[in-house]
């Protein structure tokens, strides 16, 4: 049995050891190596020869080998990354705009406590994605980080079914690679069909593309799939809207709030519909008090602006817009909908199409259903809003690929022309275990195959 020594130095600790003088240092600062100090930290260090070596042998069971560089307070920082990891998950699940930013802090330190946690940064990402389209954190801040956050990804992981949802997420509402986007969403969802958020990110790119009830369906079976996540029950709600279906909008937002989801985005829903209902001036009254309850919310603000200038109050519409104009360039960047929303009810349309190109380029959510927005029909036949339109959404395809809800199959149908209406396809339901759409007779999910070339 080797001799129990005392080394009183740091030069003769990092001697016995074979290492480096701030190599010792460092892993009795971060490590937990047993030095001992005389009169306090600051003192001279003392060690003895038994105790470091049992410290070794603790690293070595530790990391199966001593030079392997894991030692137990590396593991302690992994096991605790994994368990905020795992609350951010179990938030995930039943997200809103109100935990967003404590699911995105939760990846944040988990990330910190492991750098290599492949979750963690995945789940920052898509954390990070949300958040900018609902407007909780703006996206010019939001859309970098969450592809930094992707990046980092190792790419023999880049091929899981969250990692591939979320990069496609990224390459539809930020980098606008629409094809790419497309083929992410439709791989993933020919492995697990029931992948929810995949299915929403489909839908969007079904609204981008102009075919709002095979967005609708995507954005039902989401729904239905995962009914705790706030946003799911929004995005539903949202192209209920889109499809001109106001009334139907409107059951769908009480509904939600009858189960106690009441967040701003539905309340966006619900102005968003008032604002094509009559009589306009009662409706306005009770925009008036939705855009009260929830005073941050800058769609809603620019919903009222257009109420006002429609409803025979320009001057508070002008008021508005006025304060909004008198905003730094920085967070004017995150009101350009809301501008052109005042703008246009104001009837200063060039101005409105200025702002809709700049929400667009921001990768605004609103942006990827200009072609569908009711409140911009006005703008149809501008010959600068055409040429926005055709950058938003993937160049339409001859084919259509259609799965079925919840199974693997693929079910391959040339056409002749471009389909616009899933009641072409005469296919049920039953049996599927997911509840049918209101309104649609379709039984899955459309999905058009994408090609090698980039739009």
């Amino acid at each position: 049995m080797a001799p129990n020594l005392r080394l009183d130095s740091w030069k003769s600790i990092a001697s016995y050891l074979g290492r480096g003088l701030r190599t010792v240092q460092r892993w009795h600062a971060d490590y937990g190596m047993p030095v001992h100090h005389f009169g306090g930290t600051k003192g001279c260090v003392f060690a003895y020869t038994t105790d470091l070596d049992q410290w070794f042998v603790d690293c070595s069971d530790a990391t199966g080998s001593r030079e392997a560089g894991e030692y137990p307070a590396v593991e302690a920082k992994k096991a605790r990354s994994r368990e905020l990891t795992a609350s951010a998950d179990a938030m995930w699940a039943s997200r809103s705009e109100r935990n967003l930013p404590s699911i995105t802090a939760l990846c944040r330190e988990a990330v910190a406590e492991d750098p290599g946690n492949t979750s963690a940064l995945i789940g920052l990402s898509r954390s990070l994605i949300e958040g900018a389209l609902l407007g909780v954190v703006d996206g010019y801040l939001a859309y970098p980080s969450a592809m930094e956050a992707l990046r980092r990804v190792p790419k023999s992981e880049a091929g899981d079914d969250e990692a591939q949802s979320t990069a496609a997420w990224l390459k539809m509402v930020y980098e606008r690679r629409w094809r790419e986007a497309r083929a992410g969403f439709d791989e993933v969802l020919k492995i697990t069909p029931t992948h929810s958020y995949a299915l929403a990110g489909r839908a969007l790119l079904y609204v981008t593309e102009g075919k709002i009830p095979a967005a609708f369906q995507c954005a039902w079976e989401a729904w239905n799939l995962n009914p705790l996540a706030s946003p799911l029950s929004f995005l539903a709600s949202w192209i209920e809207y889109l499809n001109g279906d106001y009334e139907g909008a409107l059951e769908l937002v009480a509904g939600t709030k009858a189960s106690g989801d009441h967040g701003a985005m539905n309340a966006v829903v619900e102005a968003l519909a008032l604002t094509q209902m009559e009589p306009l001036a009662h409706n306005l009254d009770r925009i008036e008090e939705i855009a009260g309850e929830f005073p941050q919310n800058r769609v809603l603000q620019g919903v009222l602006g257009y109420n006002y200038a429609l409803g025979n109050h320009p001057g508070k519409a002008w008021e508005m817009l006025g304060n909004l104009m008198q905003l730094s360039e920085r967070k004017k960047r995150s009101c350009n909908y809301l501008l052109a929303l005042i703008l246009l009810g104001l009837d200063e349309k060039q101005e409105a199409i200025s702002c809709l190109e700049r929400s667009f380029a921001d990768g605004s959510l609103w942006s990827l259903a200009f072609g569908s927005d009711p409140l911009l029909d006005t703008l149809r036949g501008d010959p600068h809003f055409k040429s926005l339109l055709r950058r938003i959404g993937p160049v339409p395809s001859q084919q259509d690929v259609f799965l079925p809800n919840r199974t693997n199959e693929l079910d391959l149908r040339g056409m002749e022309e471009e389909i616009d209406h899933l009641d072409a396809f005469d296919i049920s339901v039953s049996g599927t275990g997911i509840q049918q759409p209101p309104g649609l007779a379709g039984g899955g999910v459309l999905v058009e195959p994408c090609s090698a070339e980039e739009y």
